[in-house]
């Protein structure tokens, strides 16, 4: 299972697989209807499992194994470039840049970071310190002068310890096995893009928030969380992080897929369409799944916001 806990609403997919094929085999949700607000920061934790426990009761899921989200807001994401070194020294030097950039005590946070790419770069002349921001220039402890050196990038992430006990708990509440704690981002990345190796942005549409995530190589280069849904202020936003992307990376973003509740929101679309200087369409989660004609009309109209929870649950499959 992928169980997706939004603000307004909890996403659950179940997916098997047989032979090479990933087949959807069940869904269930529990939403908010009209304006009312879903927030799952102010339920107890029995609350949010007893939820979970009647979503997978009603729609008669059987496997108990789940993977759980973590949101864009409450993580923190972000590039940051070093010289290259062997990987023994780069379990010492990534905690240390990372203080840089973590906004927070990496005693009260868990760290996780992955190698997206190794090569020749130009360096910033002085090392970046203090950002905290996901989509600020990446840094490093080069002196001015340093240029086209070897260098590696590392995608690195940050876990308040508190959102991990949270969720262990909830969990085990619901009596499930927890197989994995996911940001939303890698998700959406493996759910709507999955093998290709194309840049991309993914629009992650939420009731109170906005997620921009840009994607490239198969890899999380930036993302970025908003606490806006005016259209106004996503496209400025999107603007902003797709120029900052090409004139970093040299590199042209081909398409803007649109994920979560509004993605259907065909005025947003329109507009962005008509503003944006990027082709945009609905993301599919489910085109890399096999799955029943019965569900079609589901799947076009509500498919969209379940893209995280497909994501998760692909995580085993």
């Amino acid at each position: 299972m992928g169980i997706d806990l939004g603000s307004s609403s909890i996403k659950i997919i179940e997916l098997t697989k047989e032979a090479d094929r990933v087949l959807l085999t069940n869904y269930a949700i529990a939403q908010t209807k009209d304006d009312a607000i879903f927030n799952i920061s102010e339920l107890k934790d029995e609350e949010i499992a007893k939820i979970i426990v009647g979503l997978i009761k009603q729609a008669k899921i059987s496997s108990r194994r789940a993977s759980f989200s973590l949101s864009v807001e409450k993580t923190f994401s972000t590039v940051i470039t070093l010289p290259a070194m062997p990987e023994k020294e780069l379990g010492a030097a990534v905690p240390y840049e990372a203080q840089k950039y973590v906004p927070l005590p990496l005693d009260e946070v868990v760290l996780d970071w992955s190698i997206i790419s190794v090569g020749k770069n130009k360096l910033p002349e002085t090392g970046a310190g203090g950002a905290t921001d996901s989509i600020s220039p990446a840094g490093g402890n080069v002196g001015a002068g340093e240029e086209n050196v070897s260098t590696i990038q590392i995608l690195l992430l940050a876990v308040p310890k508190e959102i991990i006990t949270r969720l262990t708990k909830i969990a085990d509440l619901a009596k499930l096995e927890l197989m994995a704690l996911e940001q939303e981002a890698f998700s959406l990345t493996r759910a709507l893009i999955g093998n290709d190796k194309s840049a991309y942005v993914v629009v992650d549409l939420g009731r109170k928030s906005t997620d921009l995530i840009v994607v490239d190589q198969g890899f999380i280069k930036m993302s970025h969380n908003l606490d806006s849904t005016s259209k106004e202020i996503i496209l400025m936003e999107l603007d902003r992080i797709v120029n900052i992307f090409q004139m970093r990376y040299n590199k042209k973003v081909g398409q803007c897929l649109l994920a979560g509740g509004r993605a259907n929101d065909k005025e947003l679309m329109e507009f962005l369409n008509t503003k944006l200087k990027v082709p945009v369409k609905v993301g599919d989660p489910f085109a890399r799944v096999s799955h029943s004609q019965q569900v079609d009309v589901f799947l076009r109209e509500l498919g969209p916001q379940f893209s995280v929870a497909v994501g998760l649950a692909m995580r085993e499959n």
